[in-house]
Order: structure tokens, then sequence, then C-alpha cells
């Protein structure tokens, strides 16, 4: 389904105890906290790239970014975004097809800063993010109201067509 056609509004269960649907998304999101951000500039080139993001009990996501990328440029231009998680051991993958709003505040800018930092220095031993080493402009932070999530596990599927494959996938789309 193509983005655009996506006019459904997300609208997860808040609270500690989720379904256990959404649950498994979002102890998977939780654990692996980077993933390939998909943008399209203003001539439907697509681009991606790989961003630790913030995630928050509602499913919104943060990303920090700065104001000389093209991941900025395109996110201003088009906000549909898609972010997408893989883990290669248990051969699952999340998909978040979501809308993508620029939050430039300091506080919103800091608190995503502090956990892409925490973040980055548990799994990293390269020092600091990349953005950080980047000349770019000053940092701003988007936040991506998700629209659909899908997770499929491939680790336990033997080979089959299309909806054998795919019969995993979870959606948390919801009818208008």
């Amino acid at each position: 389904m193509a983005i655009a056609r996506l006019t459904r509004r997300f609208n997860p269960t808040i609270g500690t105890r989720l379904p256990e649907r959404q649950r498994r998304i979002y102890d998977f999101l939780k654990a692996h906290p980077v993933g390939v951000l998909s943008t399209t500039d203003p001539n439907g080139d697509p681009h991606g790239v790989v961003v630790y993001f913030m995630l928050e009990a509602d499913f919104t996501l943060h990303i920090l970014t700065k104001t000389g990328t093209r991941k900025y440029d395109n996110l201003k231009h088009n906000p549909h975004t898609m972010l997408t998680v893989f883990s290669a051991a248990p051969q699952i993958t999340v998909q978040v097809t979501g809308v993508a709003t620029e939050m430039p505040g300091s506080d919103v800018i800091n608190m995503v800063a502090g956990a892409i930092f925490g973040v980055n220095a548990q799994m990293s031993d390269a020092g600091l993010p990349p953005l950080v080493k980047l000349d770019a402009g000053d940092y701003t932070t988007f936040t991506i109201q998700p629209l659909q999530m899908r997770m499929a596990v491939y680790a336990d599927k033997e080979a089959g067509g299309y909806e054998d494959v795919f019969e995993s996938i979870e959606s948390f789309a919801t009818p208008d």
C-alpha cells in the first residue's frame, strides 16, 4: 500500500498493559534502537539513512538530525517516512510507516539527544554518534507519529509463497 494512501490514524493502547501483539513490537523496538529511515527528495528519489531513535510508551518515535542534512531537507519537503528495524539472528523486521513533524525546541532536542547518546555509549566503541561528527547545521528533532507498524518473524518459516512468508506480519493500522 502506498504511503500516500495511508490515511488511518495510529491509536495504540496507552499504558503498561499492552495487548500481546503490541507488546512484542514495543519490546523489539526498545531492544533495537537503530534503524534505516527512508525518505524521498523533491524529485521522488528515495534516500535511506541509518538513525538512532527514541521510542515512547505510546509508540511515538523521535530522531535527532541537523538542519543541513539531506534527511532534514527531505522530511521538510515530504513528511511521510518509513523506519525499518532488523535483527539478523532471529530474522525479525519491523516497519514503521508514519508522518514526521519537526520539534526544534531545546527541551525536546536535549531529551532525544540524551537518549541517543546513552544508547550509542552502550552499543558502540566508536565514541560519539555519527551525527555529532557532521558539520551540517543546527540540531533539531523530528517526531514520527506512526500510521502503521508491521512485524515479521522469518526464523520459524519454511519456504513458501508470498502469503506464507508474510503471515506473521502484524499491523497496527486501524480503520478510519
